[in-house]
């Protein structure tokens, strides 16, 4: 148990009251709010906070005040060197590996439709929810399960056998061009129109166009998939599920959750459990995406035996996922209370909802080349660094990736690129530029410290060139004193610091990344309100080991943060 969370249990038990941090952190590091204990103690509020005010607290604290209906606590000194000490660990943070695995589902793009804005926020907050489950001890498998089945493939496969003059298609870009006049043509054609129809309903006698539009498609995703560095264990298709597909749907006909209507569509009888019915098999008798999920979940019991299974895609698919889990439940899948959805809001552009169709689409190619084009140009303007491409396609992908991580997922995204990269405010390059200021300090030291063991020694004429290093600062810094003195920014710091265990939890156990941007943010801000209220190289020896110790751990959690966001640590900018 880390220090925080430690303190915390301790300080519950010595009082037998909840405690909270409160919102004004100049009042207290810890409150016990006394309003909800004055009906179980028959005293006022104000007195129960005088009691425990008079209560002798853990080593933890280093007093305790009333203040009308709350009692305020302070950390000790011993608090703040058992924060120093965890915090400097390359894996704090870390929990004990647990049993059981995690199944991730998430960015779903379609082969044979490209990549656009719209999968990003799929792909990097599954992305950093894997991340965050990994490093508090889950064990984590990463799944991206590709729809190849779809009208859109149909069409595709036509255009290939049809339209012997369309030139080769290279890239995504292409693609999209392909598929967008070939959609006008079979739309305009009865025949073509039929021959579409009759391709979906046989799609697995197609192999070969399969094969080739997959590849092509997997080849750009794969492009998009390394700029955002972003990666996947399994690749699961919808074509290699459609045998158990259609197995579920005869399950579900012989338990009466299904029922044929005189079309010949089967349908889900979902309407006694306060669900509309829905569509399992259509007229034709091809698989629609509720099949094809239920056929996938059994996949995913079947080959990983989860405890949990999370599904990352838009909100507009809530009811989808409801009406599958619970075809899950009453089909009898004990696995059913553990499959679940997450939602998330859209992003939209200025004008309205991209649409494939009409080739009213940004592709997310296009946009990592905007975004990273505008670092760059801010880079140049703003920055000292001798190499402005590199650092300009780090800080360009971080704006990108924060500003739609630190977006509460119910929320909607009006993407504009040129605003998402700035160097001010709430932004990842604030957050990359604190990182930065402590590894300078860190680097500044080596200097001083090498630029010393290297002075000649004018009695033997010998030169000490040794340096040692360590993980985290890069030179070996001297043991802090064991009494520190510490003033209120460093305070502050060293409790952000303690803070970070609970925020990767809570990222993790609600799948939600902006609370982890919120804390990293959070962290940024008192490192410079400490960088400018508390001197490091010029403070004497004593204060000087402390601060530079409190710099070498900000840049270890601020490096863990970014990493768990999916976003490059920079030493320079």
């Amino acid at each position: 148990m880390y220090a925080l969370k430690d303190a915390k249990t301790k300080l519950e038990k010595a009082v037998d009251a909840p405690v909270e941090t409160p919102k004004n952190p100049d009042l207290a590091d810890l409150s016990i709010p006394c309003f909800a204990l004055a009906k179980t103690r028959k005293k006022a509020p104000q007195d129960i906070a005088q009691d425990i005010a008079s209560k002798t607290l853990p080593p933890e604290f280093q007093s305790v005040k009333a203040s009308g209906p709350y009692a305020n606590v302070l950390f000790s000194d011993a608090f703040y060197a058992r924060v120093l000490e965890e915090s400097a660990a390359p894996n704090y943070g870390t929990q004990t590996p647990q049993k059981g695995r995690w199944v991730l589902e998430y960015s779903q793009p379609n082969p044979g439709k490209p990549m656009h804005l719209g999968h990003i926020r799929s792909t990097i907050v599954g992305d950093v929810c894997a991340n965050a489950l990994d490093w508090t001890g889950k064990d984590v498998v990463r799944l991206n399960y590709l729809n190849d089945r779809g009208a859109h493939i149909a069409e595709l496969i036509v255009a290939i056998e049809e339209f012997k003059d369309l030139p080769k298609v290279r890239d995504e870009k292409d693609l999209l061009e392909y598929y967008v006049k070939i959609k006008k043509e079979i739309d305009s054609n009865d025949a073509l129109k039929e021959k579409s129809r009759n391709v979906l309903e046989h799609i697995q006698d197609h192999q070969k166009q399969l094969t080739e539009i997959r590849e092509l498609s997997l080849k750009a995703f794969k492009k998009n998939y390394d700029a955002l560095d972003v990666s996947f264990d399994e690749y699961p298709l919808e074509t290699a599920l459609e045998n158990d597909a259609r197995k579920c749907v005869k399950e579900a006909l012989q338990k009466g959750l299904a029922k044929k209507e005189p079309d010949d569509t089967t349908i889900a009888v979902l309407e006694p459990f306060g669900l509309p019915n829905t569509v399992l098999l259509r007229s034709n008798d091809t698989p629609v995406y509720l099949t094809s999920d239920l056929a996938l979940a059994d996949w995913k019991w079947q080959k990983y035996a989860f405890a949990q299974s999370w599904v990352i895609t838009a909100s507009e698919q809530n009811l989808h996922f409801r009406q599958l889990q619970t075809l899950l439940k009453e089909m009898g899948r004990k696995y059913a209370e553990d499959y679940h959805h997450k939602g998330f809001g859209l992003i939209r552009l200025a004008e309205g909802k991209m649409s494939t169709r009409q080739g009213r689409v940004i592709l997310l190619e296009d946009v990592i080349q905007e975004v990273v084009a505008e670092a760059e140009r801010q880079v140049r303007e703003k920055s000292q660094s001798g190499n402005p491409k590199q650092t300009a396609k780090a800080v360009g992908i971080a704006a990108l990736k924060y500003g739609v991580l630190k977006v509460r997922l119910e929320k909607d995204i009006t993407f504009d690129p040129k605003a998402e990269v700035q160097f001010e405010g709430d932004t990842s390059a604030y957050i990359q530029y604190a990182h930065v200021r402590a590894a300078s300090i860190l680097e500044k030291y080596a200097r001083e410290k090498s630029g010393k063991q290297n002075k000649p020694n004018p009695k033997t004429r010998e030169t000490k060139t040794k340096n040692p290093k360590d993980k985290q600062s890069g030179v070996l810094l001297p043991k802090p004193s064991k009494k520190l003195d510490l003033n209120q920014s460093e305070k502050n710091l060293l409790k952000k610091l303690a803070e970070f265990p609970e925020a990767v939890t809570y990222t993790a156990e609600t799948l939600q990344p902006h609370a982890l941007c919120e804390y990293a943010l959070s962290v940024a801000k008192a490192f410079t309100q400490f960088y400018g209220a508390s001197p490091v190289l010029s403070a004497s020896d004593s204060l000087k080991t402390q601060r530079l110790h409190i710099a070498s751990n900000t840049k270890n959690v601020l490096s863990i943060c970014l990493k768990l966001l999916g976003i490059e640590a920079l030493e320079k900018m």
